[in-house]
């Protein structure tokens, strides 16, 4: 097994964290004398090699992995990046965290930033901006891009996420099965990749309704994909609109949440007086008394994808572009009922 074990292994058999026996290796934050002592007497048993040797044989290698990511405080974003350190943790390499609050110039800031502390690789979540400095990034340095695709041609990297038409298509079937015909959709910046795919897979679904929606749809809100715009969407429909929605289709779990907040404020039953659904769900869902129904993805399973292709990607820059999409599933909850009007 020389020069084959992983942290994990070491890991495994001494019973601790990935993360514990990084600090006992590399002499870094603390950790008990006699543990550090179990595992390097581990290492030497197992004949573990750490990947740092191979990485001093390249130059101005760090072992530092950036993760640029539009708001870390979204349970799906601090669950990406679990996924991303855990899977690059294995192979000695750790990870920083940048949050740009959906802001291009702190987007371009962080690049600039990681760029000149020479970092090994780059995860970038974020939501638009700065294609032509990530394009050129991409040449250089080993690029994922994670629920974010670039609106410019020439990036050379890998990309991974949900398959956000499918989301939204299902969602909207859903809606469409109980009679809804004015569905309310709180949407992210069409500036976004993942915000125009899915407003795609609702126009699909509506088009298979016999209703036919365009740009110029009625019944939708422009946010930027968190909490107070989605709470903001919801205030935008009770003061609008002479005929009122029916349902609401909240495109991602930060909306879903702003607009649960705002029904609840302005005394609006769920589902009662309207339905809603949403896409990802909300952690501890099942414990709420109000459950909608939602596109489920695992942000941990797409966040292990895109280590993965930095960890080889790492190896070799000059690899083919690759995509890891992963298809969600519909999870039903108690929020949609048949039209009522309130």
């Amino acid at each position: 097994m020389w020069g084959k074990v992983t942290i994990k292994d070491i890991a495994n058999k001494c019973g601790v964290s990935t993360a514990t026996v990084s600090r006992a290796i590399n002499n870094n934050g603390y950790i008990a004398s006699d543990l550090k002592q179990q595992i390097l007497d581990t290492c030497n048993e197992m004949g573990y090699i750490p990947n740092s040797t191979a990485r001093s044989l390249k130059v101005n290698s760090t072992g530092i992995i950036g993760y640029i990511t539009s708001d870390i405080s979204n349970q799906y974003h601090i669950t990406v990046a679990k996924a991303i350190e855990d899977t690059v943790q294995a192979d000695d390499y750790n990870l920083i965290v940048c949050s740009t609050r959906n802001n291009p110039q702190s987007e371009k800031k962080y690049l600039k930033s990681l760029v000149g502390r020479n970092i090994d690789a780059l995860v970038i979540n974020t939501t638009c901006g700065n294609d032509e400095f990530i394009i050129s990034i991409s040449q250089k340095i080993p690029t994922v891009l994670v629920n974010r695709r670039l609106n410019t041609p020439g990036f050379h990297g890998d990309f991974a996420d949900c398959n956000n038409i499918m989301g939204t298509y299902l969602l909207t079937k859903e809606l469409l099965r109980y009679s809804h015909k004015r569905i309310y959709i709180l949407e992210g910046s069409y500036e976004f990749s993942n915000a125009r795919e899915r407003f795609e897979g609702f126009c699909l679904a509506m088009k298979e309704g016999g209703i036919n929606v365009d740009h110029n749809y009625e019944y939708r809100f422009e946010g930027d994909f968190t909490e107070e715009s989605g709470f903001n969407g919801v205030v935008h429909m009770i003061n609008h609109f002479n005929q009122k929605p029916t349902a609401i289709l909240c495109t991602n779990n930060a909306m879903l949440i702003g607009a649960l907040k705002a029904l609840h404020k302005y005394h609006i039953s769920i589902p009662e007086q309207i339905s809603i659904v949403g896409f990802n769900g909300i952690d501890n869902l099942e414990l709420m008394n109000i459950r909608p129904t939602v596109a489920n993805f695992d942000p941990y399973q797409i966040g292990s994808a895109a280590g993965k292709f930095l960890l080889e990607r790492i190896q070799n820059l000059n690899i083919e572009n690759r995509e890891a999409i992963f298809d969600p599933t519909l999870i039903n909850g108690n929020a949609t009922s048949f039209p009522r009007i309130f």
